[in-house]
């Protein structure tokens, strides 16, 4: 319940600055949209697992905001009672967003934050889900930097924590086995606004 209070705090806190930022200096403006496929590494347990999905959004300023999914691309080996190996699968998806300041740079700094929600489920048939499955709650927060590659793509690399709650029903599993450091590689492709002009440039940085 701890956990699940935190979050909440940090997700108010987000909202409640980019209302001030609105607010404030009525700059806040709708100047673009994106889309892409990501890439996530992290491990179940010890063991490495690679996952794959997309996302995309709405640009604000230097801030995005929108939706994401993401599911297992490997599927780790899970024995039931000594008997037939099943396969264990993790998938969440849900809010995103995030901070990119600077970004009329060539490389700037990336900051997101993935809020979701899904399911770890262990299977011996890959279109069927097992009663065995369980839903969790994720929350994904990430830094890293993210290079400008053409006017319409642009391409991130960033360490998060994957924290994960709500893991009550899978033998021998606990919210610790699921929760990891991980690393992400994010493709952004889109509209990202018009140049900035040198007013618009901070004067450290001209």
């Amino acid at each position: 319940m701890k956990k699940v209070l935190f979050l909440f705090t940090l997700l108010s806190v987000s909202m409640t600055v980019s209302a001030q930022h609105e607010t404030l200096f009525s700059r806040a403006r709708i100047i673009g949209g994106f889309g892409g496929p990501l890439l996530e590494f992290s491990n179940i347990k010890g063991d490495h697992t690679t996952s794959m999905g997309g996302g995309g959004g709405l640009i604000i300023d230097n801030f995005f905001i929108g939706a994401y999914g993401v599911g297992s691309l490997d599927h780790l080996q899970y024995n039931i009672n000594n008997g037939d190996d099943f396969r264990m699968d993790l998938a969440h998806g849900g809010l995103w967003m995030g901070y990119t300041p600077y970004t009329f740079k060539l490389v700037h700094p990336y900051i997101s934050t993935k809020i979701g929600w899904g399911f770890a489920d262990i299977r011996n048939d890959p279109f069927k889900i097992n009663s065995d499955g369980d839903a969790i709650f994720v929350f994904t927060p990430e830094v890293g930097m993210e290079l400008n590659l053409t006017r319409f793509f642009r391409m991130g690399a960033s360490l998060g924590y994957r924290m994960v709650s709500d893991v009550d029903r899978l033998d021998n599993y606990t919210n610790k086995d699921f929760s990891s450091l991980t690393g992400q590689i994010t493709f952004r492709f889109g509209w990202f606004g018009r140049n900035y002009r040198s007013s618009d440039v901070p004067s450290d940085l001209n």
